[in-house]
This record gives structure tokens, C-alpha cells and sequence, in this order.
């Protein structure tokens, strides 16, 4: 990529960001071949190729979006949304963005996750001896959203039991981050927001009254101690890390699963050989991502293989096209849980101070429940296939139909 050194530079072909929600994958693989980058709509670029997206994330010609640079793009109504998205650490730079995500930094770091291993493995065997047998049922509610759920909830210190209903508030709130805001749904949003906040802010005010052995008292001892962010502000972290923990491991994870139902061979090698689960989690992690695309700024203007981006445009980094990009993996189109060519640091996750922070988290979080269901329930079926929606920020994924026969039948 080249600064401001091209001689004719051309305009980004413009499309309508509906002519990706239907094969999203296909589509993205014909603009790919065709150009660099395209314009979605006034200053907002999409761009495709894997070269471009992994030096961009690291440029010093462009930075995370700011929260309310993402409201006002996005023209979010005020209110308890608006201020959420204005506020979280992952939406933020420079020194914000250091306070913020310090506050978790230390509770997050590969070595506290590596130590949560085994309770995470035991969270999963307890949520598969407790799935029906012998009758169809949702995955996705059923399983791959009751783990990180509870992880989370663990990890910070909320009530187990409380985690089936604030993972549905979340699921809603996450609608906040996909690329075209549903204004439709706002006030669903919205209600959701509140509803989150207002529960985070009674469990943060109860520790405060009687501190607790757990990651929220902590927050709240720091935060009396040093009151460099305000009371609201620490709220919407702790909002963010839960949604963060909670929604892209649940739709990771069911995609995975329903990809290697999908073959029968692949999911009879890893019942046999569970040393290839790490392989098939990277892989299910490129193949259908849940997070599609990293937010951007450019801060000069630049040029992808002849397009000008003028400066102060917002980009839409597409690691969902990128991690099949021929340029970046070979045979991008093939799932392979054998593969060799991943990159030491997985796309998915971006890169740079962004990096997201739950990474190892996610990981054990699938590897471990991968392995409790292939050695409890070796003959699930799949009844019908989820659908992984959306080209970009936060997917969202449809339900998915499976079947455990009961043990006398198998």
C-alpha cells in the first residue's frame, strides 16, 4: 500500500450494501477479484483483500473508530445505546483506550485463561449430560450460548442463574454492531441496553456495600480508589466485556459444530484424535467468522491498488473476505481442520493494541466444549443447519435443529 504516490488515482466502485446479506461469501469473493476496495455509502469504504486489511490494521495512517464518531455515522438516537457505544474501550484510542482496557487486562491474560481450562471443560461436561436424548432441540440455545454465558459470569463473579437472562439482553444489544443499524429495531435495542446497565450497575453497587472474592468487587475497590472514570463509564466495560464474552463465542462455536456434522469423516477424526481440535477451532474461526469486519479510520488520505481513500473515511476492514483470499491461505475455499497455513496471529482476532482480549478465552472456551461433546455424544445428528447472517461486525446466526439419540438406541 502506497501513500498519496499514485499518479491517476480512481474512485471506489460504489454498491449497495444489500447486495451482500445473500451469499455474502460469494459475492465478497467476485468484488475481491474485481478491485481492492468499495464504497458503501458516503465515506464508507469495505475493503477486501487480505494484503490491504492486514497492513491496515496496523497503519499508522489510520486508527479504531471512536464510539461517537460510530453513532453519529450510524445516526444512533440518544439515549442509553447512543451512550454505550460512545463509551466502551474497544471503541477508543490512546490513553481512553489504555484505562479502559487495563481494567480487565491483567483478569484476561493467558495465563489466568489457561488456568480456567479445567473449569471450563467441567462447565461443559455438566451443560451435555443435561441435553435431551432422543429429541430434537436448539444447539445454539441449548449449548453453544450457555457456555460462555456462564464462563463469563463466573469470571466476573455474577450469579450463575442469572446468565440465561442477561444472554438474551445481550444478543439484542449486539444488534447495535451490525454494519447497517436497524432502526426498526431500535427500541428493542434500546429497552435491551437499559435493562443490561441497569442490571450491571445493581450487582456493582452490591459490592461496594459487601465486596465479594470476584472481578466486579475488584473493579469497584479500583475505581473508589483512584475514581479516574466515572461510575456509568466503568458500568458500560463491564457491559461491553460481558456482550464481547458472551455473543462471538456462542455463534463461533455453533458454526463449528455444524460444520463438522456437515463431515461425517472430520468429525469421526476428532473423536478419534482430540489433539486436532485446536486445528479445527482456527479453522472454523477463518471459514465463518463471527466478527466480519474491524473498524477504521484513515487519518491521511491513501491509495489501494489505485483507489483514492481521502482522509477521515471510516473503512470496514473485511477479515471474512480476507481469510479467504488465495493471497493469505491456500485453497481458502476448503475446509481443512488439518491446515498449516494459519497465521501465528489468527485475523479474526485483528491486530495491533485492539487485538481482541478474550482471545484465549474463546479458544479454551470451544476447544473444551468441543471435547466434552465428542466424547458424550459421539452420534449427535444434525437435523437442520444454522445460517451465519450478516457481511459484517457482529454476525448473527440462525437456530440450529440437532438430535442425541438416547444410548439404547445407539
Amino acid at each position: 500500500m502506497n501513500h498519496q504516490n499514485q499518479t491517476f488515482p480512481t474512485q471506489a466502485r460504489l454498491i449497495d450494501p444489500a447486495s451482500l446479506t445473500d451469499a455474502p461469501h460469494k459475492r465478497l469473493a467476485e468484488l475481491r477479484q474485481e478491485t481492492p476496495v468499495v464504497q458503501l455509502g458516503p465515506n464508507q469504504y469495505l475493503v477486501l483483500q487480505a494484503a490491504h486489511v492486514t497492513s491496515l490494521l496496523t497503519d499508522p495512517g489510520t486508527r479504531q473508530i471512536e464510539g461517537r464518531e460510530l453513532v453519529a455515522l450510524n445516526q444512533v438516537p440518544d439515549g442509553m445505546t447512543a451512550r454505550f457505544i460512545a463509551d466502551i474501550f474497544l471503541l477508543s484510542n490512546g490513553e481512553a483506550h489504555r484505562q479502559k482496557r487495563g481494567l480487565f487486562a491483567r483478569s484476561f491474560a493467558h495465563r489466568a485463561m489457561k488456568d480456567l481450562r479445567t473449569e471450563i471443560r467441567a462447565a461443559a461436561d455438566a451443560l451435555i449430560a443435561d441435553l435431551p436424548r432422543g429429541e430434537s432441540f436448539d444447539f445454539v440455545d441449548r449449548l453453544a450460548a450457555r457456555v460462555p454465558a456462564d464462563i463469563i459470569a463466573a469470571i466476573l463473579g455474577l450469579p450463575k442463574e442469572d446468565t440465561r437472562h442477561f444472554a438474551q439482553l445481550v444478543y439484542k444489544v449486539s444488534l447495535a454492531f451490525v454494519p447497517i443499524y436497524p432502526h426498526d429495531r431500535h427500541d428493542m435495542i434500546e429497552s435491551a441496553t437499559t435493562e443490561l446497565f441497569d442490571y450491571v450497575e445493581g450487582q456493582m453497587k452490591a459490592r461496594r456495600t459487601a465486596p465479594r472474592d470476584d472481578l466486579l468487587s475488584g473493579l469497584v475497590a479500583d475505581w473508589d480508589a483512584k475514581g479516574d472514570l466515572s461510575f456509568d463509564s466503568l458500568i458500560f466495560q463491564v457491559v461491553g466485556m460481558i456482550i464481547a464474552g458472551s455473543d462471538t463465542t456462542r455463534g463461533a462455536f455453533a458454526m463449528l459444530c455444524a460444520m463438522l456434522l456437515q463431515r461425517p469423516a472430520d468429525w469421526r477424526a476428532l473423536c478419534d484424535d482430540h489433539s486436532l481440535i485446536p486445528g479445527a477451532v482456527s479453522e472454523g474461526l477463518r471459514f465463518e467468522p463471527s466478527v466480519a469486519t474491524i473498524p477504521r479510520v484513515t487519518t491521511v488520505a491513501i491509495t489501494l491498488g489505485g483507489i483514492e481513500i481521502p482522509a477521515g473515511a471510516f473503512l470496514r476492514l473485511s477479515t471474512m473476505s480476507a481469510m479467504r483470499d488465495a493471497g493469505l491461505y491456500t485453497n481458502p475455499d476448503d475446509f481443512d481442520i488439518r491446515r498449516t497455513d494459519h497465521p501465528r496471529l489468527h485475523l479474526v482476532f485483528g491486530l495491533g493494541p485492539h487485538r481482541c482480549l478474550g482471545e484465549m478465552l474463546a479458544r479454551i472456551e470451544m476447544e473444551e466444549s468441543l471435547a466434552a461433546l465428542l466424547a458424550a455424544t459421539p452420534e449427535m445428528e444434525l437435523l437442520s443447519a444454522p445460517d451465519m447472517l450478516g457481511f459484517g461486525g457482529l454476525r448473527q446466526i440462525t437456530p440450529m435443529t440437532v438430535r442425541i439419540p438416547c444410548p439404547e438406541t445407539i
